[in-house]
Formats: C-alpha cells, structure tokens, sequence
C-alpha cells in the first residue's frame, strides 16, 4: 500500500455516529465489543511487524464512534413543541449577514433563540432557514416577529423552514467589525465591473454571495460551478502560499514562519466566517504546518481525516450539513484519485492539463452523491464548464485578494488594479449563464433513494477501481481494475447519460399554472386540485397536447376553456376527446362557430366561476364585438385569479386579440397590475405593447414554435417586457414550463426539452 488510510477509518466512525446518533446503550455494547476485539486480536502474531495489523481500522471506527458518542450524550436536544405547521412568535437571529434577493427578502440560515408559549418566553436554541419579506435593517441582530413554521421532514442541518408573519422588530444591534468595514470598502470598489463579477468576486474570495442575482446563482448551481463561490481549499492553500513567499523573502526562521502563518489562516477565518469548507481548509492547514514543523511530512489523507473528525466533535450537526459534505468529499476526492487520473490522462494530454483535468474529475466522482441528493439534476457540461475557468482562479485570488487588503489604503490603484480579477470573474459568470442555455445542459436524474443509490454506486465504484488499480503491486490487479474501469465508464456513457436525455421525473407536488410546448400554438393547465385542472387552448393538431396533460398527472380536466377557434388553439381537442381524459365543461367565447364543437357554451363578460383556490373572471369579448370581429379579436379575455396565504397572484390571458381590440378594451375595462400575462399571439408585434406596459407584469408567457416563420415573438414585444422589468419565459428555448406562486414571487420550472 502507498497510502495509509487508517485516517478515514476514524472519519467515518465519527461521521456515521455524528449522522445517526445511536442511542447511549448501544454505544455501551460498541465499547464493550471495542475491548472484546482489542485483546482478542492483540494475542494474534503478524508477519510484518512494522506495519499495522489488519483490525486497526476498524478499531480506530469504534473508538471514533464512541467519542462523539459521548461528547454528544450530554446535549439536551431542544424541540419546538406544536404541530409540523404552525405559527409561533419568536425572538430570532440569522446566523451570519442573510441574502437580500431581488424581490428585497432577506433569507439564510437562523436560530431562534425564544418563543412564546403558555403566557412565558421559552429558552430553546433552533436552526431554521428564514425568509424575512420585510426591511430588515443590516445591523439588526436579534429581533422578534411571529414566523409561519413548518417542519422540513429531514434530518437536515436545521428542522424548520420558517417565514416571516409580521415586520421585525429589533431588539439588539450588532455592530459592523473591521472585517465587516473592509468587505463594504471593497465591494464600493466594484462598482464599474460588469453585474457578473460585482455578484461572483465577493464570493470568490471571502464567501459572500449576496451581490447575486436569482439567475446567475442559479446558472451557477445548474452549471456546476457554484463550488467557486464557496471559499475552498484551494483558496486556502493560495493565501497560505503567498505568506510562506513573504516570509521566505524576508528570511523568517521556521519556527516563527510556521507560527505566522497559522495566524494568519485563523485570522482569514475570523474574516471569512464560520463556513463548513473555510473551517475544514483552515484546520487543514493549520494541522499541515504543524506537521512539517515536526518533520512528520505532509500526509493529506491523514490531515483531511484528522481535521474533519475534530470538526465533527466541536459540532455533530455538521455530519448532516451538505456543505461540509462538499467540502471534506472534493478534498477526498483530489487527494485520493488524481494521482491515478493523472496518470491515465497523462496518456492523452499535456502533463498540467491532465493534472487539471483530474482534479476535476476527482472531485466530482466523489461529490456525485451529494449533488444528486440536494439538485436531483445531471449536469452535461459541468466538467468542461469547470476545466475552462480553473485557469483563472489563481489570478482571481491572488490579485484579489490584494485589492481587499488594499481597498482602504490606496482605493485609486484599487479602482484599476480591480479589474484584473473582475474581467475573469465577469466571463466566469457569462460562462455559468451560457452554458445552462444549451441544450440538456440540465437533465433529470432519478429522484429519491434510488437516484441517490445509484449515484452512490458510480461513485464508490470509479473510486475503488482507481485506487485499486494504483494502489496494487499486482499486475493481475491492475488489469481487472482497468478492465472494471473501463466497463464502468462505458456503462455510465451509454445507459446513464442517455437515459437521462428520455426520463422524466415525477412532476407530482404543487403547481398553479403549466405552459405546455405544443409548438406554434397555445395550450395552458390551470390545476386545480389531485389529478384536476382546468385547460386553455389546446395546441396545434400535431401539438401532442395530450402528452403534455398526462405527464402532469392530469386525469380530468373539469372545465376546458377556448379562446377562438383557430387551429393553433382548437386544434388538440380531438385528440383530448379521445384521449380518455374525462372533460367537463366546454366554454367558448361568443365568436366561436357553434357546430365546431358539440356542447361547447358561450361565455362572456361578467361571467366567473372556480374553486376557493383558484377563480377566474372574463372580461371580454362582449357580444356586439364578436359578432363583426376577425377570429384573432373574438378570443376569450380572461383573469384567473389564485388566492394564496397573504395576496392574490393574477393570471392574464387573452388569446390572439390584436392591438386596436386590446386598446378598446383596456379602455372601456381598465385593469391593475398583474403578475403573470400570456403574451398575445404568440408575442407577435400586432398583439401591442399597450398591454405589458399597463399591466407591468412580473412574468411574460410566450408559447410559441422553435425557428418559427412568422418570426414571434417579435423583438418590440421583447423590448417592451425589458422596460418593464419582466421576466420572458419561451416554449421555444425552455419547452415545457410550470409556474408556481408565492404570496411576493413566481417560481418557474422547465420541465422538459425544446423538442420544436
């Protein structure tokens, strides 16, 4: 063996402990099996005396697991008494400076310190993950408010998602530190970089990730590359290089060098934060000067080991942090594997870039599990995403981080010198953003346990396979695990990728509204209950609406509204009818042809109906109107309407109605700001603008075919929703899209590839 891995043996004692948290009389018959091992295998002779006997391991398990075992069995766990929903009123600190979003919702980790029941403030210490849709000044420290809770069902690092109920108010201050003052002085300083790298650079060296916008953390996350933003090791490692440079230019004596620099990675985690990555790299490093200080080399196995475990003893809520996760996982990874993928690829590429490539690699064979855990996603392009930008890295950090440290003293070369780092940070971000537009750059991954399981098995396999193969004196060996290798890759190319590209996960849960792509044409879900929704317009005749309503789970369609009779909108409907979806009311609008459509009845202005969740309005078109009008001006005008706990989220659509007709409508009926709007035929420049600039909407649909003839939507329609600050959601770029309404917010989810 060329590496000693009696360190995860420890590791993985305290981990499993940490995680699990067996009860005190098991840990009991542990110890007791611990001594029953200990002096039956201490009687055995071994060969070689110089090596450790083969139970070490497992020994060094068991007594990893009884200590944390028993440093946690004095912690008295604290429960919030009440259902796993409920509304309490707290007094409540975030953690660390929450995220402010674009909707101004500050939101982060927290902990509830008090809340109130039976007439008396009770003491009990909670993690919570905390939305606040209220001002929340940046000084605040505890405040008090009442939280809507409810239990996350997980053994997490906090139990409860909790949101504000009511505005905060503030019982304490905290005030801003140095570390505090020098990060506002230097993100200050940032203000000509491009809006990519004024929300990555904070982030990439000191972990704040606040200046993000929703998209680009989400391009971020999908492109594989939210890893930078989170102060790693190799930030660590950098700084603690820069140090050791200074010092030896200046020809410090080692042991003074040593204590130096161990001062100064405590004080860069002073600066930081107590990030789960940030306390594991600067323990590392702290335990790796030690070690060469005592001539006991570098052993990073051993040290990565060693410093998780202490972290996992300080706090065993760790072990179910994902973060940490991450964190001790790549490490393992890099450490473990590159030595064997550098040797293979060294066989194709250049040695730094087969070093570079493996590093990857490494990290993310052994973070797989996590990643699929927490997204459920399989991302195509995250590898190469990751090798492109590496390179930079180095030059983000070092420049960087001499423009934080001389942000103060000399800001007029920092304006200057800041755009070294920030034009490789802002090119990072259009890579995170270009890369979750192509194609499949997001598949589904099986969800649940069985997804887990399976990443779970590539993992564990690549790894034991290339350590294996490396770690093996024997020749035999050593071609079984390439062979392994190989079949395993071969496996994971021709079933798992393309698997991905065809399954479809289970789209069961909450969903308000679905955008179903059926090409150049309209047809829109409305749920309204298990296995219920309403539809609007139903596609083109070869749109395969049908699809698009049974992979939503939908199995009655209770009330089926269209908006005129164009074939664009009522051409699925033979093939609903005879789908065997059951179809209740069929509603049309006053300009719809009567004998097209057996049962169809007309509705109009004044008319609504609905459920005590959702309630929709027709404001249009009247009679009169529709009787002269073309096809496109006889659609139906409808608001659907869904009450949520604190607001109502509005819904606006219209069909195909042009411009002069919208015109006469909005002036005759005139309507107040609403948070969803269907673009009007399709975003075509005759449906207006009129209507987008009234109705100011949050999110614009577009339902519409891929390199379509008619050129929709046209860019005016497009320019009109950039003024008003709405998001576009296309069919031809996203495919199928849900939507989802919060009492402040709409979530969008694609939910299947462009396939026109």
């Amino acid at each position: 063996m060329k590496t000693d891995f009696r360190g995860l043996w420890v590791l993985a004692g305290a981990w499993l402990t940490a995680y699990l948290k067996p009860a005190l009389p098991l840990m009991l018959v542990v110890l007791v099996l611990f001594f029953v091992i200990l002096a039956f295998l201490l009687r055995q002779r071994h060969d070689s005396p110089s090596s450790a006997p083969w139970f070490t391991g497992p020994l060094l398990l068991l007594l990893a697991a009884i200590s944390v075992s028993a440093l946690g069995s004095g912690n008295n766990e604290c429960l919030l008494p009440g259902d796993a929903e409920q509304q309490r009123k707290v007094i409540v600190a975030f953690d660390e400076q929450p995220r402010v979003g674009a909707d101004a919702v500050s939101q982060g980790a927290a902990q509830i310190l008090k809340y109130w029941n039976e007439d008396q403030w009770v003491s009990c210490p909670l993690e919570v993950y905390l939305s606040v849709p209220y001002h929340l000044d940046v000084t605040a420290d505890r405040f008090e408010t009442i939280l809507a809770l409810q239990a996350t069902d997980s053994n997490g690092s906090f139990a409860w998602w909790a949101r504000a109920q009511s505005a905060p108010v503030v019982l304490s201050t905290q005030d801003l530190n140095a570390a505090d003052y020098l990060k506002t002085r230097f993100s200050s300083s940032l203000q000509e970089l491009s809006a990519e790298a004024r929300g990555l650079l904070p982030g990439m060296l000191y972990g704040d990730r606040s200046g993000q916008n929703e998209e680009l953390s989400t391009a971020m996350k999908n492109s594989g590359l939210s890893h930078l933003t989170a102060v790693s090791g190799s930030n660590v490692a950098l700084l603690g290089a820069m140090v050791l440079v200074l010092l030896r230019l200046f020809t410090v004596p080692r042991i003074p060098a040593a204590i130096l620099s161990i001062a100064f990675l405590g004080l860069f985690i002073w600066f930081v934060g107590p990030d789960p990555s940030v306390l594991r790299a600067g323990l590392m490093g702290m335990i790796a000067t030690i070690s060469l200080l005592l001539g006991r080399g570098r052993g990073s196995l051993g040290i990565l080991s060693l410093s998780a475990t202490i972290l996992l003893h300080l706090d065993s809520s760790r072990a179910v942090d994902p973060a940490f996760a991450l964190s001790v996982l790549a490490t393992l990874g890099i450490i473990v594997l590159t030595p064997a993928l550098t040797e293979i690829f060294s066989r194709i590429f250049p040695p730094w870039f087969a070093q570079l490539t493996a590093i990857c690699c490494a990290a993310q064979f052994t973070c797989l599990p996590v990643i699929i855990a927490l997204n459920s996603n399989f991302s195509l392009y995250s590898l190469p995403a990751n090798l492109v930008v590496a390179p930079l890295l180095p030059l983000i950090t070092t420049v960087g981080v001499l423009c934080l440290l001389l942000c103060t003293a000399l800001p007029g070369l920092v304006q200057l010198l800041v755009w070294v780092p920030g034009l490789p940070a802002g090119w990072i971000g259009k890579v995170a953003l270009w890369v979750v537009e192509l194609p499949g750059a997001s598949r589904p991954w099986p969800a649940g346990l069985a997804g887990i399981s399976l990443a779970i098995g590539f993992s564990v396999v690549f790894t034991v396979l290339l350590v294996t193969g490396r770690e093996s004196e024997h020749l035999a060996v050593h071609r079984v695990a390439a062979g392994g290798l190989i079949a395993a890759l071969v496996a994971m190319s021709a079933i798992v990728v393309p698997a991905t590209l065809f399954y479809r996960p289970d789209l069961g849960g909450e969903w308000h509204v679905a955008m179903c792509d059926v090409g150049q044409g309209d047809a829109f879900m409305i749920h309204t209950g298990p296995g219920e929704a309403w539809l609007l317009d139903s596609g083109t005749p070869d749109g395969d609406v049908e699809s698009c309503v049974k992979r939503l789970g939908i199995t009655t369609l209770s009330k089926v509204f269209i908006t005129h009779e164009h074939a664009d909108h009522f051409g699925g409907i033979p093939q609903i009818e005879a789908s065997g979806i059951k179809i209740g009311e069929r509603l049309v609008s006053s300009g719809f042809t009567p004998d097209l459509w057996q049962g169809a009845e007309v509705i109009g202005p004044g008319d609504s109906g609905g459920t005590d969740e959702v309630r929709y309005r027709v404001i249009g078109p009247d009679e009169v109107s529709a009787r002269y009008a073309e096809p496109n001006d006889t659609s139906l005008v409808i608001i659907f309407d869904f009450i949520l706990d604190g607001g109502v989220v509005s819904f606006f659509t219209a069909g195909d109605l042009e411009e002069a007709a919208m015109h006469q409508l909005l002036a005759s009926q005139p309507q107040p700001p609403v948070q969803v709007l269907k673009a009007s035929h399709h975003g075509a420049k005759n449906g207006g603008v009129e209507i987008i600039e009234k109705l100011k909407p949050q999110v614009i649909l577009v339902s519409v075919g891929e390199d379509n003839s008619y050129g929709h939507p046209h860019q005016q329609i497009l320019d009109a929703a950039t003024q008003v600050g709405s998001k576009v959601i296309r069919t031809d770029q996203e495919g199928s899209v849900l939507l989802t309404f919060e009492a402040d917010k709409v979530l969008a989810k694609a939910i299947g590839a462009v396939v026109r």
